[in-house]
């Protein structure tokens, strides 16, 4: 059964490509020459390739062969990859572009329940009793505004936003810059964005949260 033919190979070169194979180039042999290994027709080597194209492990450009995404500089993963070493004064600047904008979405948009839950991770992150615990907690502050946008595409932007400040650079530049003073304003801002959301005022968690992220921007960058 031919399908089922393409489901084992696709199985076995996805395999392969976990093995590190076609790593080096990131470009996956002919499909004549797949055919030719596996002694099937070109066909059923397509279809194996199309399972492994649906599922994201590799793309296809006519004309030019097949590609692996991780490797293939138009993929999101090779997107992401390169923005792992993006610097702390462009996060800077991107955060005070989408953050206030997200935090004036969550003054309108956002549930009861969703505002519980940035005020649940205001209080926490204010009771918090050493650096890392404050550092969660401020960072799930942020996660709650953007979750109160209902915007899944914005929400998953900030998601990788996260995932690039928790890298061990971040946390050792938050950590020299941090103090009790500086945590308690902080504190004070993060209620001021708080306070506008609840009230649901756009225009005030806006400005409030750019405020709070220009302290931010002087005390991680001296600017």
């Amino acid at each position: 059964m031919p399908k089922l033919v393409a489901n084992d190979i696709a199985t076995v070169l996805k395999k392969r490509i976990s093995a590190g194979e076609w790593l080096q180039d990131g470009r996956m042999p002919p499909e004549r020459d797949l055919a030719a290994e596996f002694g099937v027709a070109r066909n059923t080597v397509r279809r194996a390739v199309g399972f492994l194209e649906e599922d994201g492990t590799v793309v296809r450009h006519v004309g030019r062969g097949t590609f692996l995404t991780a490797t293939n500089p138009d993929s999101i993963a090779a997107t992401v990859t390169r923005m792992e070493g993006t610097s702390p004064a462009d996060m800077m600047e991107i955060r005070q572009l989408l953050e206030p904008a997200a935090a004036a979405f969550a003054a309108t948009n956002a549930s009861m329940a969703e505002l519980n839950a940035v005020r649940e991770a205001h209080q926490t992150a204010c009771a918090a009793e050493d650096m890392p615990d404050f550092e969660h907690w401020d960072a799930e502050f942020h996660h709650c505004v953007f979750a109160c946008c209902r915007n899944d595409f914005l929400k998953e932007i900030h998601n990788l936003m996260r995932t690039i400040r928790n890298q061990s650079p971040w946390f050792e530049m938050k950590k020299r810059s941090f103090s009790e003073e500086r945590r308690r304003v902080y504190c004070d801002e993060h209620q001021t964005i708080l306070d506008a959301l609840l009230r649901r005022d756009p225009e005030s968690a806006n400005q409030a949260m750019l405020a709070h992220l220009k302290t931010v921007e002087r005390n991680l960058l001296g600017r």
